[in-house]
């Protein structure tokens, strides 16, 4: 799987575009090999020799050799391919990204057992930004997610991006997110509508309730205006620059930790 199958005379008569593809090919199998197999100290250094050859013949310098671990190998390998995207034109975007390696998850569940919190979303179009936020309600011990006409766990792009986290995170699917919040309500919980309006109170002076639901909206519009009628709190988060909105994913971030660090000193 690591022997090259050109000849210098051979690779050379290649387009440049051509090389760095060729080249990412043969990268990218042997990484497949490093992350699903123990690879001999002997057998890498030679995967390393015959790589630095490859770069003296598309004049592209040679990184420094990993010289501990697993770990230092898969970043080797793993930057290389990348250099060769960047060197063929081909841009980087998350669909073209290696599949993630996950190092030192913990077996222990939420840090924070006496939170009850939902996140619901509200028509997001990024199944990106839907992984991500996957994996940060995980990270801030958030169990549960409400999809109002949002895809969710199943579809490939969103589990990109959530890195596992979707198999630990209930999801709740719905075409009346508003109905649903309803019904939440009834159930005792705080809704909470994350948004920049008129009266709405900074997230680092909001008293955040033990039990609540926490909506974010559309990328394009924010919350749907049928859907913020449901909201019994309305929250922002402060703005020191000159645009008034974040990402998504990054806003789903800062309000679920700020809300965390409130309960955690509460507690």
């Amino acid at each position: 799987m690591d022997t090259f199958g050109f000849t210098q005379k051979k690779f050379t008569s290649l387009s440049g575009k051509n090389q760095h593809r060729h080249t990412i090919e043969w990268l990218s199998a042997f990484y497949q090999k490093l992350v699903t197999n123990r690879i001999e100290q002997t057998a890498f250094d030679n995967f390393c020799s015959r790589y630095e050859a490859i770069l003296k013949w598309t004049n592209l310098p040679s990184p420094l050799r990993p010289v501990q671990g697993t770990r230092e190998q898969i970043e080797y390998v793993s930057n290389a391919i990348q250099v060769h995207r960047l060197a063929s034109g081909a841009p980087l975007r998350d669909d073209t990204l290696l599949e993630p390696v996950t190092f030192r998850d913990r077996t222990i569940g939420p840090q924070l057992p006496n939170i009850h919190y939902q996140v619901a979303l509200d028509g997001l179009r990024s199944l990106f930004n839907v992984g991500s936020i996957f994996r940060t309600c995980d990270a801030a011990g958030v169990r549960s997610i409400i999809l109002g006409n949002t895809l969710g766990k199943e579809d490939p792009r969103v589990q990109k991006t959530a890195m596992g986290a979707q198999e630990w995170i209930e999801q709740e699917k719905t075409s009346d997110l508003a109905q649903t919040l309803v019904k939440k309500k009834e159930q005792g919980f705080r809704i909470i509508g994350i948004e920049t309006a008129p009266g709405s109170t900074p997230c680092h002076k909001f008293d955040w309730p033990s039990k609540a639901v926490v909506i974010f909206g559309n990328e394009e519009y924010g919350i749907s205006s049928h859907v913020i009628k449901e909201a019994t709190d309305i929250v922002h988060i402060p703005m020191f620059g000159r645009k008034n909105s974040l990402n998504v994913a990054n806003a789903v971030a800062i309000v679920l930790f700020q809300a965390a660090f409130h309960l955690t000193r509460e507690s």
